[in-house]
């Protein structure tokens, strides 16, 4: 089993003695490492209109904040102060590419719980203040070195600074405290205070892991009920007593609702599993756009055919989502909150866990009629898209 950075832990014992439990720091995680990406390139990434970023600026004598998330330019960057400020990209291995090699370590957990790649870069200073994440985040310092703070227990019900636009802890003490410089890096569990403070001009890459709400699974999983015809069945209560208060609701029915909402759920497995996938594949609000660009006409096998032949390839969308699941039938594929049932689950992972489609793998995929629809559906959705032999 692989080893765990450089800690002498499989990644199986960190997932058993410190994911979801407390923090980790590694030293050197990454040795030698040297950013892939400078200061000058998120800020120009920051200035674009379609990207998601936010500038985060600290008073340097009043402690107060301000934060700006739109319609950020050049020029905004050039008026700020020499300190006390931070810009926040978000989704950099989606805008580049190349970037997805500093999330490739992180394969070994289920790429439906990663979110994604934020830099952030900050002059000497610079910070978002003291907060709790209720996902779990690893934080690599790419650039320059970074003091972080943090509390032992997690935090659940923080209290925060009122009338700010940032989730600002109002009091915070930490228990511990490290430097970090480039390519050492931290774990933060959901829920433990953290605050970072740059120690001269820096860059930190937070690899960031996500989970659905039980408000969002039980919206989704209605959603499905009802397109599949299902939780038809009503409440009964043949066992009803006479009632001492005509207008109270009792403690009976209360417990004979749970109970037909329990039933729902036990009678709905391959539902759950279609309403999970389609939940974890929707594309972010702030991607839309970008995905949707990749759109085209529906194609044919037999352009697919042609494409292949000349040498191109099919390149996956990072902007959208993929999962898959197996199913008494073969398999569900998920792309963009969208399900596709195919009846071979191996070429369910070739459509969603491969990041280019060449010759070999249509050959494979040209054999069932059934992948070979769905692929040119997501071909022109832009969730594939060609690569032309140069």
């Amino acid at each position: 089993m692989a080893e765990f950075f450089n800690t002498g832990l499989t990644e199986q014992q960190f997932l058993d003695e410190y994911w979801q439990k407390k923090p980790l720091l590694i030293r050197q995680a990454f040795p030698d490492f040297q950013s892939p990406i400078s200061a000058d390139d998120l800020i120009e990434l920051a200035a674009e209109e379609e990207i998601e970023s936010r500038l985060i600026v600290e008073n340097e004598k009043s402690g107060d904040w301000s934060l700006r998330s739109e319609g950020l330019s050049n020029q905004d960057f050039k008026d700020l102060p020499a300190s006390h400020w931070t810009v926040l990209v978000q989704d950099l291995e989606k805008h580049l590419p190349e970037m997805q090699s500093v999330i490739d370590p992180f394969r070994f957990l289920p790429d439906w719980r990663h979110d994604d790649l934020m830099a952030s870069y900050a002059a000497k200073f610079g910070s978002v203040g003291a907060h709790t994440d209720s996902y779990d985040v690893f934080l690599l310092q790419a650039m320059g070195s970074r003091r972080w703070q943090l509390s032992d227990q997690p935090l659940f019900q923080p209290e925060l600074i009122a009338g700010l636009d940032l989730k600002i802890l109002k009091a915070f003490a930490p228990d511990q405290s490290w430097d970090l410089v480039a390519g050492d890096m931290l774990y933060v569990p959901p829920h433990f205070a953290h605050h970072g403070v740059a120690l001269n001009d820096c860059i930190t890459f937070s690899i960031g892991f996500r989970a659905p709400s039980k408000v969002d699974v039980l919206d989704a999983l209605t959603n499905s009920l009802l397109d599949a015809e299902l939780g038809r069945d009503r409440y009964s209560d043949p066992d009803l007593i006479v009632a001492e208060h005509t207008h109270e609701i009792s403690q009976q029915a209360v417990t004979d609702v749970k109970k037909l909402l329990h039933n729902a759920i036990d009678e709905a497995d391959p539902v759950i599993a279609s309403a999970l996938g389609r939940l974890l594949t929707e594309t972010k609000n702030s991607l839309i756009e970008l995905a949707e660009a990749q759109c085209s006409e529906l194609p044919i096998a037999a352009d697919l055919n042609a494409h292949f032949e000349a040498g191109d390839v099919l390149e996956r969308n990072l902007y959208y989502r993929f999962a898959w699941t197996k199913s008494h039938q073969g398999a569900q594929l998920f792309c963009a909150a969208e399900a596709y049932a195919l009846s071979d689950y191996e070429h369910a992972m070739l459509l969603t866990e491969k990041a280019l489609l060449t010759a070999d793998e249509w050959v494979l995929l040209s054999l069932d009629t059934q992948s070979t629809t769905i692929l040119c559906e997501l071909i022109a959705e832009g969730a594939w898209f060609w690569q032309t032999a140069s």
